[in-house]
């Protein structure tokens, strides 16, 4: 006799299957460099949005201003724009590299091929960052410099010279046309994609500036350091808005929500935090990983975030219910870095092992 199977059972049997396919790992390129992976990011570049741009050219003469600040360096991006969508995964190490991988995908199967080794850096990469439209790398390393690369042709644009301390953290407005970058002295030092000028500078009065990020709608810019602290400035006016005492230890990440409402910080502490821009407040703490705490990052559709440790681990994390759904353990050393795609459906980690692994994740 046939033993008949319940609707829980059914329903179970299907939330496993489920999960299997929507958490995976997707592919995994071991030694994609010759030592530890620091940092990663993805670049998406889509054809429409150069004619969207042209579409809109009546409304950017009106900030004239700021169209020259972007001019030379957008020509020269113009120069290489492929013809078809372009998604990219960019990684910096302690080999000094930078590396421009680009990433195929076909449903739930993907590949991460190699595209360019860009030279330049003479010590570590520590931070790397791509652009908006998918046309531009930053990257920082430990040699005091910050370099622009074209994404599409490997060439260097342009080399900024933030010695003589350390450039860390890099990354770009959400414009497109400035790099903002901590250094040891507190301080965050902007400067102009177009030709890499000294813009202005930002001063925590505080230490060694580990972590930044701008919020989406690009009014604000936040840090992170080493003693803990968590500093908000106002981009327009260039104001100190908030000073929190978030953590324990140093701030190894910090990220904005996409709707820049809210702030999320991760630190050595083991811990993660969430605050509300508006009043400072916290909203809550996270705990879950075993040990430092290097990365935190929003999926764009704000349904998930994911965070990445030195226990080896890269987890996400329900926005929602302020919950870990899912722990990959794949990688067999700390893991710097882990970055969503602009489509929210993958996930990139780097690790000290050397190696570089998307994951699927749900939508």
């Amino acid at each position: 006799m046939e033993q008949s199977t319940s609707h829980s059972e059914i329903l179970l049997y299907t939330e496993v299957i489920l999960g299997v396919a929507m958490f995976s790992l997707l592919t995994k390129r071991e030694n994609a460099h010759s030592e530890g992976i620091w940092a990663c990011a993805w670049g998406h570049f889509i054809p429409e949005e150069k004619s969207k741009k042209n579409s809109n050219e009546d409304n950017e003469k009106e900030n004239g201003e700021e169209n020259k600040e972007n001019q030379g360096t957008q020509n020269e991006e113009d120069q290489n724009l492929p013809d078809s969508e372009q998604k990219y995964i960019v990684t910096g190490g302690l080999d000094d590299m930078v590396r421009v991988w680009r990433w195929m995908a076909d449903g739930v199967e993907g590949e991460l091929t190699p595209l360019h080794t860009l030279e330049g850096h003479s010590l570590g990469v520590i931070s790397v960052d791509v652009n908006a439209a998918g046309t531009i790398a930053a990257s920082s390393s430990l040699d005091s410099t910050i370099r622009l690369w074209n994404l599409h042709s490997g060439e260097q644009l342009h080399t900024i010279d933030c010695g003589p301390v350390e450039a860390w953290s890099v990354v770009f407005s959400p414009e497109g046309n400035l790099i903002a970058s901590g250094n040891h002295a507190g301080k965050i030092n902007v400067y102009a994609v177009d030709g890499g000028r000294h813009v202005t500078t930002l001063d925590t009065r505080g230490r060694f500036t580990y972590s930044i990020a701008y919020s989406r709608d690009g009014k604000y810019v936040a840090s992170g350091a080493i003693d803990g602290f968590i500093n908000v400035f106002d981009v327009e006016s260039g104001k100190l808005v908030h000073t929190l005492e978030g953590h324990a230890m140093t701030i190894r990440s910090i990220t904005f929500s996409p709707d820049s409402q809210l702030l999320l910080t991760a630190a050595d502490d083991g811990h993660m935090k969430m605050y509300d821009i508006k009043s400072s407040n916290l909203a809550c703490t996270l705990s879950g990983h075993g040990s430092w705490v290097l990365s935190v990052d929003f999926a764009p559709d704000q349904q998930h975030f994911v965070s990445s440790s030195s226990d080896h681990t890269v987890k996400i994390w329900d926005f929602a219910q302020r919950n870990c759904v899912h722990t990959f353990k794949d990688h067999h050393d700390q893991v710097w870095c882990a970055k969503y795609s602009r489509d929210s459906s993958k996930i990139v980690s780097a690790s000290e092992d050397k190696s570089v692994i998307v994951f699927n994740s749900p939508v």
